[in-house]
């Protein structure tokens, strides 16, 4: 009788964790439904009410397909929602995609959390897996002791994002919170911006940015498509930036030496035509390989060359709030990288901290 009793008991604890697993004791909340924008990381959130896109529709016919399709990867966008749920889930659907060979699931296709607690401190928040990888995708964070906190959810870098709903205990405190006001930092650059290759999403370099700085950042960052097209400019010359950040050359190297001349003058002739922002232009990474690859690079670090002689000619020519980082700014160390081409986690610390103390300077 004892067994028996002892069995039930179990048999209940575990279908109510499944009830709870399955969503069942959880009210839900939809971000798009707010009638306040509350999706942070994008310019054009009046014309991208009602998906997790990074350029509105009037782009799909003028922009290059392949930024296009990459420009509904939800890369840098986050969602901030203040509650005392000591229980929280995350469903969302993805549009289909093939797995990345130089990146995890986790950064691909997973989601992030971190809370900043009463004290003001922010903490990353673990999984435990206790995740769900089916049509729709699900994330639990169980028996969380915050009491209460301001949440920031960090989406999939490389994936488009259908729907989405969080799950907070029912009966709890759960309100979205409004994008900031701020001015962002429009980063605009590669893979590498767009969040190859960390661990998971909190992690990119540019979300790491975001909360060493606090600055609002815009990620404009294009898988293998960062070649400086005009038209790239031109959409960014929309946004009302407190700062550009050009850093063009682990795609724009493949261009010809005239090439890189002209598109990156048009560009950011055309930023300062619209922004009295400061401009900042980047070289590539280092190649931290070289002991044993030396001429892996040699084209990067010729077109590194172009890159400043055009910022150079730019700045004599009377051109203002124009500015350099260079390669060696960024701190490699040998275990930076994942096949040197695309940082790791230790190499999105080294970018983010090399951006930080230059955009610190520029924006004291």
């Amino acid at each position: 009788m004892q067994k028996y009793l002892k069995a039930k008991v179990l048999f209940i604890f575990t279908l109510l964790f499944t009830m709870q697993a399955n969503g069942q004791s959880f009210a839900w909340h939809n971000p798009l439904q707010e009638n306040n924008y509350v999706i942070n990381g994008r310019g054009w959130n009046e014309e991208l009410k009602s998906n997790y896109a990074r350029l509105p529709e009037r782009f799909k016919t003028i922009v290059p397909a392949k930024i296009w399709n990459l420009s509904g990867n939800s890369a840098g966008l986050t969602i901030k929602f203040f509650t005392n749920s000591r229980n929280l889930q995350v469903k969302y659907t993805i549009a289909k995609a093939n797995q990345l060979p130089n990146m995890s699931r986790l950064n691909q296709e997973g989601v992030d959390l971190y809370v900043t607690n009463k004290s003001g401190k922010a903490h990353w928040i673990g999984n435990h897996m206790q995740w769900n990888w089916g049509d729709t995708i699900s994330f639990t964070f169980r028996d969380l002791e915050t009491k209460e906190g301001t949440y920031e959810l960090y989406l999939p870098p490389y994936s488009t994002v259908t729907s989405l709903r969080i799950g907070s205990d029912k009966g709890a405190i759960f309100r979205f919170l409004p994008i900031t006001n701020e001015k962002p930092v429009v980063i605009y650059g590669s893979s590498i911006v767009q969040g190859a290759s960390p661990s998971r999403p909190g992690l990119t370099w540019t979300n790491t940015l975001k909360r060493l700085t606090g600055y609002n950042i815009v990620n404009m960052g294009f898988s293998g498509s960062c070649l400086m097209e005009p038209v790239l400019f031109d959409a960014l010359s929309e946004i009302d930036a407190r700062c550009f950040v050009i850093d063009p050359i682990p795609n724009s190297y493949r261009l010809t030496d005239e090439e890189i001349t002209s598109r990156l003058r048009y560009g950011i002739l055309r930023l300062r035509s619209k922004s009295k922002a400061p401009i900042l232009v980047s070289e590539s990474y280092p190649q931290i390989d070289i002991a044993f690859n030396p001429h892996a690079e040699e084209r990067m670090r010729a077109a590194n060359k172009v890159l400043f002689e055009t910022v150079k000619q730019l700045q004599k020519e009377g051109v203002s709030g124009l500015y350099y980082q260079y390669s060696k700014e960024i701190e490699f160390v040998e275990d930076a990288m994942i096949e040197a081409k695309h940082p790791n986690d230790i190499g999105c610390v080294a970018y983010a901290k090399a951006y930080q103390r230059t955009l610190r300077k520029i924006l004291r």
